[in-house]
């Protein structure tokens, strides 16, 4: 027979709380007196059954987890009291063994209720407690009594009763735990599903940034004269560029400055990913905005250097890179060049079999966007027909290999020396395909980028158009 839960309000109903967290008894207190208990609170055992001995409540909820005497043992010395003989006793617990159901039906207790709990689903409990007191209490001296249970009345016998009536309350809990879990469930599917669409979004960004960096990279030379055809040139260039990510800090530039000077920037953005594509992405239009003084590297990369530095100071992560900047002077036979903590770019001079770096004994000048008072100085030095001028990034080198040693500069200088006579293109394909032999990962441990220049032939005054 179906039947609501008749109504047993909680207003005037005295509670005991035994609970050793102030806390937790706070907390308790709070939401029973919302409801219109009246809340008497005890620490301990003993002062729960200093107040029982003053005043007998209608229910006793108390904290299984206390020091000097726990819950199990202040249920069992309540029930095994005659005077206590109708007070029901609820357990708080956590649930999380089977035997704190035993131990519960071993001392007598009337109910659980799991920790933490739901505020209504506590005050739910407190009035299922009350309307099986009442029932129990009229079905005195009758073969089979009834209880309620999620709604519904049921018709047990009474030795059977008090059992029943805690496992029920098990069940019970074990069930609002399911519901709480499959909501638990369900809000996680869906921020999931959320999840999933802006990660979906993030690699479209992501993919949308790599194709606006990769237009960046030329795709077609300058030519020298400009009116020359790409094989007549008296400049050629060629480039290999990868990256260990989706966005790479690493990055070049060639430019025409007239018909006999050509400037070709090399950078390496400290870092990765997204912010190291963003500074790399500012130093190219800073690259636009000095375009008047592109032909003095020194004074070039000094200019660079004081706008950087004043736009990462309104940054609170410190950012940096390191530049070689050079220019090529068809006409006066020359090169001239700078460079902000840049490994040196090697001239590679195939009519004298040599190979030295273009800075020679001389140092390298800070880093872009550390110090805004660098000046960075100027190095010139002469270049003839069938040299060629190397730009890299310290990823082409610093490779760690099987034994754990790591390639160095010195080692890249020899490497190159030994195919100074292929053509560029070869000489970079074999050079790359070399370090990936020896590195214990078999690839490039960072983002790597490598510029070649070769001179064809100087250009005079007859020559120009």
């Amino acid at each position: 027979m179906m039947n609501a839960l008749p109504d047993f309000p909680t207003q005037d109903v005295d509670i005991l709380i035994v609970e050793d967290s102030p806390t937790q008894t706070l907390k308790l207190q709070h939401v029973l007196e919302r409801h219109g208990c009246r809340v008497v609170a005890a620490r301990n055992g003993g002062e729960a059954l200093a107040a029982l001995a003053v005043q007998v409540p209608t229910l006793v909820i108390t904290d299984i987890n206390m020091p000097e005497m726990d819950g199990y043992e202040l249920c069992q010395r309540i029930k095994d009291d005659p005077r206590f003989k109708e007070l029901s006793v609820i357990l708080l617990t956590s649930l999380s063994d089977p035997k704190d159901i035993l131990r519960g039906l071993e001392c007598g207790a009337d109910n659980f209720i799991v920790k933490p709990y739901d505020e209504e689903l506590l005050i739910s409990r407190i009035q299922y407690v009350l309307a099986n007191l009442h029932l129990r209490r009229a079905a005195q001296n009758k073969p089979v009594t009834e209880i309620f249970f999620a709604g519904r009345k049921y018709q047990l016998h009474l030795g059977r009763m008090h059992s029943i009536d805690l496992l029920l309350s098990t069940y019970e809990t074990a069930v609002q735990k399911n519901l709480e879990l499959s909501r638990a469930k369900a809000k996680l599917e869906a921020q999931a599903g959320l999840l999933r669409e802006k990660n979906a979004e993030m690699a479209a960004d992501l993919e949308m940034a790599r194709e606006l960096q990769a237009a960046f990279i030329p795709r077609h030379y300058p030519v020298f004269p400009s009116r020359s055809s790409p094989e007549r040139s008296a400049l050629q260039f060629c480039h290999r560029y990868t990256t260990t990510t989706e966005l790479g800090g690493d990055f070049f530039d060639i430019r025409a400055l007239s018909d006999t000077q050509a400037a070709v920037l090399m950078c390496d953005v400290m870092g990765h990913g997204v912010r190291a594509a963003l500074v790399a992405s500012i130093l190219r239009g800073l690259m636009e905005e000095l375009k008047p003084i592109a032909a003095e590297p020194g004074v070039f990369l000094t200019e660079i250097n004081r706008s950087l530095c004043v736009i990462l100071k309104q940054t609170p992560t410190q950012m940096f890179a390191t530049a070689f900047y050079v220019v090529v002077d068809l006409q006066q036979g020359e090169m001239r060049s700078a460079s902000a903590g840049h490994p040196s770019a090697l001239l590679v001079r195939r009519s004298a079999h040599a190979v030295e770096p273009v800075l020679g004994d001389a140092e390298a000048g800070p880093a872009l966007g550390i110090f805004d008072t660098a000046v960075f100085a100027e190095l010139r030095c002469p270049v003839a027909a069938q040299d060629m001028v190397m730009l890299f990034t310290d990823g082409l080198y610093e490779v760690e290999r099987a034994d754990g040693s790591i390639l160095d500069k010195e080692m890249l200088r020899d490497a190159v020396a030994k195919r100074a006579e292929l053509p560029t293109p070869q000489l970079f394909d074999d050079l790359h395909t070399s370090v990936r032999k020896v590195a214990a990962t078999g690839d490039f441990d960072d983002d790597m980028c490598v510029v070649g220049v070769d001179v064809a032939r100087l250009l005079t005054n007859a020559q120009l158009p």
